[in-house]
């Protein structure tokens, strides 16, 4: 009766089209890549596992019951019967004992289910701005709510431990270090990448969307987390930077005083001779900003003598500009204006270089400076 049983359920399963199981139950998302066939597969198993546990527990209850029946074999029977009571009464003990400390195992679930809920509304409502304390950015409610989670999660073990069945023997706990070694052991790197992010996310340096440089990397933060911080180069690259790494290098915003009335400065620098009349080219290199987009009218773009070197003067033009994120461009279309204004102004872009040619013969140190004991090979010196 049994084999027709399976017989017929393994028909059954093998005439299935659609999922019948994992298609139509509210986790259907969740188990979206179990395909019908993939269903009929784990339905066989389990079927052909079914069938296995079954003639398993008949022939363990009904060979001692058969054996019982012959005087011979009743010893025996009693033998096996007790070799399959004594773990079944371990077991049941084992429940039953077992009991109460699943009521305080419940217990503490509940507790850290609905202190973890009531945080993650308090953080919410903090990161909306709805509730507002001192001292406290709503960048950091997000961040703090996993930190907090963490660690009450993990409070919530420590207490729950001693009471799961077999934590105080000593296989599980040569188990339990063991893995502890392994994970103090690989994962140092990864814990310190995890303490930069956090000190990171409430250094708030920086956020998503902002153009930083970070060593000489360059580009827009498009993801931060506690491992990595990830930047899109102006180039369309993503240069993922390990936060340890980070907080270890200098870090330049460009997006954050952005916003303000005055805006971020962009400069750039130029050579000119000093056969050119300074005011000429600074009024050349301030008609260049006014006429590059992206760059305020006011402030007003000035310029900057940075240097008198021995041929040339060093002149650096500074403008102002609320989008820092498009300073590639608007360098580009910048220098572009300052060539054409300093050319329809007739000042060539050029640093000149002086060189002064003499006779190597004759010597520029007056022979009576020239010690006696001085003299190259080749040469003789007559004083």
């Amino acid at each position: 009766m049994n084999k027709k049983l399976f017989k017929w359920l393994q028909s059954k399963i093998s005439k299935l089209e659609n999922n019948i199981f994992f298609g139509r139950t509210k986790f259907s998302q969740f188990f979206r890549f179990i395909t019908p066939r993939r269903e009929r597969h784990i339905l066989t198993f389990i079927i052909r596992l079914l069938k296995i546990t079954v003639i398993f527990i008949f022939f363990i209850f009904y060979l001692p019951f058969l054996f019982s029946l012959v005087p011979q074999t009743k010893e025996y029977a009693d033998v096996v019967l007790g070799y399959i009571k004594k773990p079944l009464v371990f077991l049941y003990e084992g429940l039953v004992g077992f009991i109460p400390n699943l009521f305080f195992i419940i217990v503490i679930f509940f507790v850290t289910k609905y202190l973890i809920r009531f945080l993650k509304y308090v953080t919410a409502e903090l990161e909306k701005e709805a509730v507002r304390l001192d001292g406290f950015h709503a960048d950091w409610a997000r961040p703090t709510f996993n930190l907090l989670r963490v660690f009450i999660i993990a409070f919530a073990l420590i207490i729950v431990f001693p009471y799961i069945p077999g934590s105080d023997s000593p296989a599980f706990k040569g188990l339990s270090i063991f893995f502890g070694i392994l994970f103090s052991l690989g994962s140092t790197s990864a814990i310190s990448n995890i303490v930069a992010g956090v000190v990171i996310t409430y250094m708030r340096p920086f956020k998503v969307g902002d153009r930083v440089e970070i060593g000489n990397t360059i580009g827009d933060v498009t993801e931060r987390s506690l491992l990595v911080t990830r930047i899109r180069t102006i180039k369309n690259l993503d240069v993922t930077i390990p936060n340890s790494s980070i907080l270890g290098n200098h870090i330049i915003n460009f997006t954050k005083n952005a916003s303000e009335d005055v805006g971020v400065i962009l400069h750039t620098s130029v050579t000119i001779g000093y056969d050119v009349s300074s005011n000429e080219v600074i009024e050349a290199l301030k008609k260049g900003a006014k006429n590059t987009d992206q760059i305020l009218s006011e402030p007003v773009p000035f310029v900057l003598i940075k240097s008198l070197d021995d041929f040339y003067v060093n002149y650096e033009l500074n403008v102002y500009t609320r989008n820092p994120e498009k300073s590639a461009a608007i360098y580009s279309i910048l220098h572009e204006n300052i060539k054409n204004e300093l050319h329809q102004s007739g000042i060539e872009i050029l640093s000149p270089h002086y060189h002064a040619v003499r006779d190597g013969n004759n010597l520029a140190v007056p022979p009576s400076n020239i010690p006696d004991n001085y003299a190259k090979p080749g040469f003789k010196i007559d004083k």
